[in-house]
């Protein structure tokens, strides 16, 4: 080989080299290049994998808010609709309790009422028949009479020389023939018929009885005795003189 044969050889493996390391290059390029474009793409997958997450996490926190409000919504629904059964039970209840009683206590008024009325009208009665009676003895029986409901064991004295003595009597109850503010028994009603400061005659109970309206019919007999006497000194012929 010649000294041009060397240079060409020298040559040759000059451009050698230099194509190799121009390769080389090209070669770190390329997979710089594809190592960049993985890298970005991958970022980007991470990326757009991060937002799909975050984003299905917002969407499953939201769901789960309004799982829960909507939960908490019908639990709150339910404990006030039960609340407002018990309320409106009680209510009803305690509603219905109060006409029962006011309607028990309009019964016994009523009752009380009716009653207190047929004690008037027997007052009235009672009144009526012994001031229109034409004697004595009518005048003590309609007093028995109307005396006897509020009395059922009753016992009219009148006025001896040897004092009170039994007249007539009701019920089963056993009065003595005799008697005196002194010796009637204690326990029992006894109530004297006194007419222009004169005892004429004697009512005597035993229980059970109502003493007012025993006091208020004594009353009656008193007054219907004295106008008797009254209407009998009226009709007294007057003498000659």
């Amino acid at each position: 080989m010649d000294f041009h044969d060397e240079d060409e050889a020298g040559t040759v493996d000059g451009a050698d080299s230099a194509l190799s390391a121009e390769f080389s290059r090209i070669l770190d390029n390329a997979r710089k290049q594809l190592e960049d474009e993985f890298r970005r793409r991958l970022d980007a997958a991470i990326q757009q994998a991060n937002d799909a997450a975050a984003t299905l996490l917002d969407n499953e926190r939201e769901r789960a808010i309004v799982d829960a409000r909507t939960q908490l919504s019908a639990q709150l629904r339910t404990q006030f609709e039960q609340t407002l059964q018990h309320n409106t039970a009680r209510l009803e209840s305690e509603f219905e309790d109060r006409i029962n009683a006011s309607v028990k206590e309009w019964e016994a008024e009523k009752a009380r009422l009716l009653e207190q009325m047929d004690i008037w009208r027997a007052y009235a009665e009672a009144q009526r028949q012994m001031a229109e009676s034409h004697t004595q003895a009518e005048i003590l029986g309609f007093f028995l009479d109307r005396a006897e409901p509020f009395a059922p064991n009753l016992a009219v004295y009148v006025a001896r020389p040897d004092g009170l003595a039994l007249w007539k009597t009701r019920g089963d109850a056993e009065f003595p023939q005799v008697v005196s503010k002194e010796t009637i028994d204690p326990d029992a009603y006894f109530k004297t018929i006194v007419v222009r400061d004169k005892i004429v005659a004697a009512v005597c109970a035993r229980q059970p009885l109502k003493p007012e309206s025993l006091d208020f019919l004594s009353g009656a007999l008193s007054r219907a005795i004295e106008a008797f006497g009254m209407r009998l000194q009226n009709r007294a012929p007057v003498s000659a003189s």
